[in-house]
């Protein structure tokens, strides 16, 4: 895959993202998106990944919520819906579009199954899918500030789509749910470990001593 037909899918899933995602996604939006990425590039370049297949990779980024997109209401039962499949949806999204811009079959393959890579729980089999993964899940190694913006604004979008969710409920769940939270990557452990445990604390800290 040459550097135009790569530029050319990309731009086509920031079209998409911009057109058609709801402004109900807080989180899951273009912001997301370009962070994950930056994250698989970083990642990328420190674990040695060719130029063929760094360019596979950042089209599962660009593509992995356009799933998401698919959600035209904010419809609490439309939306949970929705987000049970955005990464299936995704992929059948990348399909039709890569294969427009003369992608062969094996590549787009490769970057439908980096897409489902991100899907949460799936445990990734090789060094590929454990890069997307861990960018995927990069915010949670950001500095607690940002961190705990993002966090908050996927609260908001839970919120926005009917999900009545207590923020003391909020924090008791994410303070459980961050510990599950494990890079695969030796590259992501160095880049990421230090601040996820910092906002494990941050979050803990919002259950001990509530903040609203």
């Amino acid at each position: 895959m040459d550097s135009h037909k790569f530029q050319q899918a990309a731009q086509s899933a920031i079209d998409l993202l911009e057109h058609r995602m709801l402004p109900a996604f807080t989180y899951h939006n273009m912001d997301h998106t370009l962070a994950v990425v930056s994250a698989c590039t970083r990642l990328a370049e420190l674990e040695g990944i060719n130029e063929e297949n760094q360019r596979l990779l950042l089209l599962a980024a660009y593509f992995h919520d356009t799933g998401l997109t698919t959600i035209s209401s904010t419809d609490r039962d439309t939306y949970n819906a929705g987000r049970a499949v955005h990464e299936q949806k995704a992929v059948q999204i990348a399909r039709d579009t890569l294969s427009t811009f003369g992608l062969k079959a094996e590549e787009i393959e490769t970057v439908s199954r980096l897409i489902l890579a991100t899907k949460w729980g799936h445990i990734p089999i090789d060094l590929l899918e454990q890069i997307i993964a861990d960018a995927d899940m990069s915010s949670v190694g950001q500095p607690p500030n940002s961190f705990l913006q993002s966090n908050k604004a996927l609260l908001e979008e839970l919120r926005s789509f009917g999900l009545k969710i207590q923020d003391e409920e909020w924090y008791e769940n994410q303070s459980e749910w961050i510990k599950t939270c494990v890079y695969h990557t030796p590259s992501a452990r160095t880049l990421f470990d230090k601040n996820r445990l910092l906002n494990m604390m941050a979050i803990q800290s919002y259950v001990d001593t509530p903040h609203f």
